[in-house]
């Protein structure tokens, strides 16, 4: 793992929510997204870092795969299409998922969608 990855730890132990880092992201682990996402850094520890994405309809990721981490996510609002090796599964408010090293995935948002992740260790992959 590249310590140029590692998200550090936000020295505050409370963010309020207009306070938290918004970024416009156009790829992931290099690759184009089909459109912009908005990614607001809610929280980072030594060991995990906590990030709300938001998805305009039809935005979302492609097939990629991250060698270096675990991720969780959980829907918060919206729908997409989840597909997590060669399963494939439409995710709503209050569902989750996760992604495993290695493990090939990729969403689809099929209305704007906002979700939170984990990651852990703490890898910016934006």
């Amino acid at each position: 793992m590249s310590a140029s990855r590692l998200v550090p730890p936000l020295d505050q132990p409370f963010i309020a929510s207009a306070e938290a880092e918004t970024t416009r992201i156009t790829e992931v682990e290099g690759r184009p997204l089909p459109g912009p996402v908005l990614l607001r850094l809610l929280a980072a520890t030594p060991s995990m870092v906590l990030v709300e994405t938001t998805f305009a309809a039809g935005g979302g990721s492609r097939p990629h795969s991250h060698a270096d981490h675990d991720s969780i996510v959980y829907v918060v609002r919206g729908r997409m299409r989840v597909t997590i090796g060669e399963q494939s599964w439409e995710a709503g408010p209050g569902d989750a998922f996760q992604h495993r090293p290695g493990v090939v995935h990729h969403m689809e948002a099929l209305e704007e969608t906002v979700t939170v992740e984990v990651k852990s260790p703490p890898i910016r992959t934006w």
